[in-house]
């Protein structure tokens, strides 16, 4: 086989037909291109490989992420889990808060019992003085501590209703990603299948390609990322939108055809589905038509 670049193709010499072997389910086919009699025996399959190809790549780069994805629904839960303990620390810290400001509470209340205790046996009006502000001193602070413990105790509450609100929370994160995860092992499961069925059906495709043509497919398709063949339409290449030579496009549209143009700029191999130019009859002065 002779593989043609440009405007300088090779013609072959009484070229065999090579049968193409039944295509094995493929996914929205394009019967345009499939179906098509004037391109090159080969295109169709090289256009059905390139379908495949980028399926393949896509699938496999889905299944690539799955890990990913699996380790950011465990991330979500450890976040779940961090708030919840989190909460129940918080709540912990103000009933601990609580209980020192209580027992702050009774020590100021103590020490003014003390103080009114001993007011009894004071000698002078300067020690009794002394004792009335001390008690008075404690009282106060014992006031004071009491309205903290009173600010505390709605804290704790609210810390409460925090911590249950996130163990709630948790619960639910747990049943939903235990449920994303699930799902997950099944897109994994049937992704991996399809893959593994278009890898089979691309070998059998595969088979029906000349080698030569194969390997060049192959080395294009490496080089672009997959996308080995380009439709030349309205003159231009429609992977990097350069312009074809009208010769190649005239030979691209001729029914007979039996070369492989590439792109002179991109290096894609070309196709066509514009419509094949016809003839017009020639009109004799008489009227009646020639061929």
């Amino acid at each position: 086989m002779f593989l043609v670049e440009g405007q300088h193709p090779l013609r072959r010499s009484c070229p065999a037909a090579i049968p193409a072997k039944p295509a094995l389910a493929p996914e929205a086919p394009s019967p345009r291109v499939l179906e098509s009699a004037r391109m090159h025996h080969a295109i169709p399959q090289l256009l059905e490989l390139q379908r495949l190809d980028q399926s393949i790549a896509s699938l496999r780069s889905e299944l690539d992420a799955m890990p990913k994805r699996v380790r950011d629904a465990d991330a979500k839960l450890t976040g779940a889990r961090a708030a919840v303990t989190a909460a129940k620390g918080a709540h912990t810290q103000a009933l601990t808060q609580r209980k020192k400001l209580e027992l702050d509470v009774e020590q100021w209340r103590e020490r003014a019992r003390k103080y009114r205790s001993q007011s009894s046996s004071v000698k002078t009006n300067e020690a009794f003085k002394a004792l009335q502000q001390e008690i008075a001193h404690a009282e106060a602070e014992a006031a004071k501590a009491e309205d903290l413990v009173l600010e505390q105790m709605m804290t704790a509450e609210d810390v409460e209703h925090r911590a249950r609100r996130a163990d709630a929370d948790l619960k639910e994160s747990e049943n939903a990603i235990a449920a994303e995860k699930k799902q997950l092992q099944v897109e994994y499961s049937e992704k991996k299948k399809k893959a593994e069925a278009q890898a089979r059906e691309r070998e059998q495709i595969a088979k029906s390609v000349p080698d030569d043509l194969l390997d060049l497919y192959t080395r294009i398709s490496r080089k672009h990322l997959g996308s080995a063949l380009a439709e030349a339409r309205d003159g231009q290449c429609r992977a990097c939108g350069m312009r074809i030579l009208p010769h190649t496009l005239q030979l691209l549209k001729t029914e007979t055809d039996e070369e492989v143009f590439r792109c002179e700029t991109c290096g894609r191999i070309l196709y066509t589905l514009e419509p094949i130019p016809r003839a017009t009859p020639r009109q004799p002065e008489n009227g009646a038509a020639t061929s």
